[in-house]
């Protein structure tokens, strides 16, 4: 009896765990090395902005604690392209609309959030920020910070369009520019060089803006030039409203689910400062080196996406399943690996960011419970992005809801009883608890696909 020889597989698609491991590996690094840069780049950006004055440093403070969530929230919105971006890898044609509906929710998102920015000595002075802060900030850096947003989210749409179609070396070589611009812009602007006179405030505001600014459209030349929609007309129109909220349905999710993270992530510091200014020391800086360490999981995660994403389409359960397996086997090791270099080096790393030994001791006593915190991050970030693959992220935004609902509930009673170590003990708890919650979650809907 003949049997029906099975269909043809789809391009990027690898047919065994093997096979999947290595073309995943091969994503992720380059997306790892770029986000390393982009790091590199806030850091010398955030040196630069502390030789000004008190007050501009701290209204530049104020407007990137603004900037940064609501990017986040744009940016994670934006991934609910990246399945459709995936699933039209080979179409061109198919592929136009879903960049062009992406495009308009970035600008739509993006331009939300420059209001919100651009009005900040308004709602500032109601929240009632302190009055030399106020006279620093001043309009002009609020609207620069604003386009900037714009801009930014203008980028991250392309990001999301490429990592969805592999492109990952691309991202590297775009992060490397960007950073390269961003550390030669901020420098010149905000403490001037020759006939140059230093800005302050406006400076780095200006070169927020002109980075962006320009890196959009270097962005948006590659994403037309150097993927398969070279020789499509894109173009932007009106908005497909039915398209621009279907990748709104699945991105927001993402979106809210980090800021459910990062805004639990913040109690958590404000709580920890209570304790005392030695406790409120070593507890940014193992947010810092678990930041750092928790990196390849976030790359090897969104690398995932596509291959989670076109296995979906295809109606395989295994395919799916086998994306976020091969994930592990990539993202574990290197976070593993980081964590016992961090170890053996715990003394000389962590005496990097301080001269305090007090701090140093508590940050290298805390080591064992910083590497659960990052190890249970890391494990349960794959089935989560997994579930971004198959379109299903809200059920991450549930299991974050519930677990960093319950962290945020217990974090004072927590720190009064345990102190710091209390703190990450319960932080490794949630964690623990999001292992469980999205590998669950990713069990369950996946079988449907």
């Amino acid at each position: 009896m003949e049997t029906e020889p099975p269909p043809p597989r789809r391009a990027g698609t690898p047919a065994s765990l093997g096979g999947t491991v290595r073309e995943l590996g091969a994503k992720a690094f380059p997306l790892y090395f770029s986000m390393l840069a982009s790091m590199a780049g806030g850091m010398v950006t955030a040196g630069v902005i502390g030789n000004v004055a008190t007050a501009d440093l701290a209204a530049f403070a104020l407007l990137i604690t603004v900037f940064n969530p609501l990017l986040m929230v744009v940016q994670g919105a934006l991934r609910g392209s990246m399945p459709f971006v995936a699933e039209c890898v080979d179409d061109p044609a198919a592929l136009a609309p879903v960049v062009r509906d992406s495009t308009w929710l970035a600008l739509l998102a993006g331009a939300a959030g420059g209001v919100v920015l651009g009005l900040t000595p308004l709602w500032a002075r109601a929240i009632g920020v302190a009055a030399p802060t106020l006279a620093a900030l001043g309009v002009l850096p609020a609207a620069l910070a604003g386009l900037a947003l714009l801009a930014s989210s203008v980028k991250a749409s392309v990001t999301v369009l490429l990592v969805g179609l592999g492109r990952n070396r691309t991202v590297l070589a775009l992060s490397l520019v960007n950073t390269a611009t961003a550390v030669t812009l901020t420098p010149l602007l905000v403490l001037g060089a020759g006939p140059v006179p230093g800005l302050g405030l406006t400076g780095a505001a200006l070169a927020l803006c002109l980075d962006n600014c320009a890196m959009a459209a270097l962005y948006l030349y590659v994403s037309r030039r150097g993927t398969p929609l070279r020789g499509h007309r894109v173009g932007l129109g009106a908005p497909d409203r039915s398209g621009v909220a279907e990748i709104a349905r699945v991105g927001l999710p993402t979106g809210s689910t980090l800021l459910v993270k990062f805004g639990s992530l913040s109690l958590l510091g404000l709580v920890v400062a209570r304790i005392g200014t030695e406790e409120a020391a070593a507890h940014q800086l193992l947010a810092v080196i678990a930041g750092f360490v928790f990196i390849p999981a976030i790359a090897v995660g969104q690398s995932s996406v596509p291959f989670a994403a076109r296995a979906a389409g295809q109606g395989s359960v295994a395919g799916v399943r086998r994306a976020v397996t091969a994930g592990y086997l990539v993202a574990v090791p290197v976070v593993t690996a980081s964590l016992v270099l961090l170890w053996a080096l715990a003394g000389p790393a962590v005496g990097v960011f301080t001269p305090d030994p007090a701090v140093r001791e508590t940050v290298v006593a805390l080591l064992p419970l910083l590497s659960a915190v990052v190890v249970a991050d890391a494990a349960q970030s794959l089935p989560g992005m997994g579930l971004l693959g198959i379109r299903q992220a809200r059920y991450s935004l549930y299991t974050f809801a519930v677990c960093y609902g319950l962290l945020c509930l217990a974090a004072v009673p927590v720190a009064a009883l345990g102190g710091l170590a209390g703190v990450w003990a319960a932080y490794a708890v949630a964690n623990t608890g999001l292992v469980a919650g999205q590998a669950a979650a990713f069990h369950r809907r996946s079988a449907l696909v």
